[in-house]
């Protein structure tokens, strides 16, 4: 095998070992709901993913898979529950609706488990921040939570990690240039 193979050969391992699909659990339990959306009480959550790849874009989030157990107080409702995916600076980048109700139909109070997933395309920026707020689409309890997501409920992230950035392609190229004549 001569130099230049080789070098090609370590580029397209590179690119291999960047580029992928990777999952991450979230644990939500005690997030609670307190009134309609923009309701300063309600819960922001704000969680820090691990995933690595390119350092200047966050990753792409295909999927998200959640397991959640969510009680209800007052006269709430189930379907009343609202979540709201969205990233560090306010936004949502995708094409799927920001908004998810796990409890969709659901008119009656109580303790349900809801779980199944859904394909999406939501864009996390560099800082690799998810947020999630929780809101009511009717607000039962004036001043105190409305819902809360009990032990054991999670939000799991199947996501795409991007390929290194073009110019860190370029410096490996001259990296193998460079060994190639030497």
């Amino acid at each position: 095998m001569n130099m230049v193979t080789r070098c090609v050969g370590v580029l397209a391992m590179g690119l291999c070992a960047s580029v992928g699909h990777a999952q991450e659990v979230i644990d939500v339990s005690g997030m609670q709901s307190w009134g309609l959306d923009g309701d300063v009480l309600n819960e922001l959550g704000v969680f820090a993913t691990t995933q690595s790849g390119d350092p200047e874009i966050g990753g792409i989030v295909l999927g998200i898979t959640y397991d959640l157990t969510i009680e209800t107080f007052g006269s709430s409702w189930l379907s009343d529950v609202n979540i709201r995916f969205g990233n560090s600076d306010g936004t949502f980048h995708g094409a799927w609706p920001d908004t998810f109700t796990p409890g969709l139909g659901v008119d009656q109070g109580g303790v349900q488990r809801f779980t199944g997933s859904f394909a999406t395309d939501f864009h996390l920026n560099a800082d690799k921040e998810f947020h999630m707020t929780l809101f009511e689409s009717f607000d039962d309890n004036p001043g105190f939570a409305d819902a809360v997501f009990r032990e054991g409920s999670t939000i799991t992230l199947e996501y795409f990690i991007p390929a290194p950035t073009t110019s860190a392609m370029l410096g490996m190229g001259l990296l193998c240039a460079t060994r190639r004549r030497r």
